[in-house]
């Protein structure tokens, strides 16, 4: 009975001391995984059932809202504005991000582009850029540039949001 209980022990022992080969999920025939390779995450309870994967929830849109405002306030004409300021509010940005500025004179040219870098920026936040576009003392009031204007914004080079005003004669 002792040398019974002895082979069963070698037996288990000798079992327990086969090498396992791992193979990637899909069962059998697939590769070997190599050490250091890719790994399959997987969540096993205290039970051995493994809970369903919850899905990533969606970042939330990028979403920006442009404000245009005169200096001095009130002033409309060439001659006495001093420059116009759009306030940009930006919401869904993630990590760093480059948000531009692109200022369309009256006509399809563009005639100024401003650049301003966020970092660390969360989803849930909203964040406020303001960008200056001089006008006393610019080619603006000297070549006559009067009329309907455009501020078109971009973050990362996508498209965002846009906002028009206007300089009198």
């Amino acid at each position: 009975m002792r040398a019974l209980r002895v082979a069963s022990l070698a037996l288990l022992l000798a079992a327990c001391s086969e090498a396992v080969t791992p193979t990637l999920p899909g069962g059998e025939g697939e590769p070997p995984v190599e050490p250091g390779g890719p790994l399959v995450p997987s969540e096993v309870s205290w039970n051995g059932i493994s809970p369903p994967v919850r899905p990533t929830p969606p970042l939330p849109p990028r979403v920006g809202v442009a404000d245009v405002s005169y200096v001095p306030e009130g002033a409309r004409g060439l001659s006495e504005v001093t420059s116009v300021q759009v306030r940009l509010r930006v919401s869904g940005l993630v990590g760093a991000a480059s948000v531009d500025a692109e200022f369309l004179a009256p006509g399809p040219s563009a005639y100024d582009k401003r650049t301003q870098a966020v970092e660390e920026a969360v989803p849930t936040e909203t964040r406020e850029l303001v960008f200056s576009l001089p006008v006393a003392s610019t080619n603006i009031p000297t070549h006559g540039l009067s009329g309907a204007w455009e501020v078109r914004f971009f973050v990362d080079g996508a498209p965002l949001t846009t906002a028009g005003f206007s300089l009198e004669r």
